[in-house]
């Protein structure tokens, strides 16, 4: 659960940047491809279409404490940051309970369950400086894959 403080998110945990998970590749093929992203972007969110889930278990991908979900080995998603963005939140909606993971152009990750008081995903990037930022959509449960839409933004009134 991440932790809400006066309706803020603190979205997630984060792992030092030359650490790497044992099973999520970021150097794989999105699922549901990959786009450019400058800061100012229109419009704004920017959404895609996923389906989450995947057979890895992230609680035992070599992750920080606290990622969970089943996800594929490659990433659903890939945002190619051209600039150093101030805010940028990618959180998912859909029909189901799902996870985020992200590992951040500076080679950290961060991943969330839920947010804003229900059970869809909010990671909240700070400062993020301009390069690859890979998006994982898991499910928490087991064999279960949910239709979501990841959505991208600069606006911090957009949320789940």
């Amino acid at each position: 659960m991440p932790l809400v403080i006066g309706g803020a998110l603190l979205a997630g945990l984060a792992m030092p940047a030359n650490a790497q998970s044992n099973s999520l590749n970021t150097n794989g093929s999105p699922n549901f491809g990959t786009r450019s992203v400058t800061p100012g972007f229109t419009p704004d969110p920017m959404n895609v279409n996923v389906t989450s889930g995947g057979s890895i278990d992230a609680s035992n991908a070599g992750l920080p404490g606290g990622c969970n979900g089943f996800v594929t080995s490659q990433p659903d998603f890939r945002i190619n940051l051209t600039g150093n963005d101030d805010f940028l939140r990618v959180y998912a909606t859909g029909g189901g309970d799902t996870t985020l993971i992200i590992n951040r152009s500076n080679g950290s990750w961060i991943c969330n369950d839920d947010s804003y008081g229900g059970t869809n995903p909010s990671i909240d990037l700070r400062n993020e400086g301009a390069g690859q930022i890979d998006v994982w959509l898991g499910s928490y449960r087991s064999g279960e894959q949910v239709r979501s839409v990841i959505h991208v933004t600069e606006l911090e009134g957009n949320h789940p």
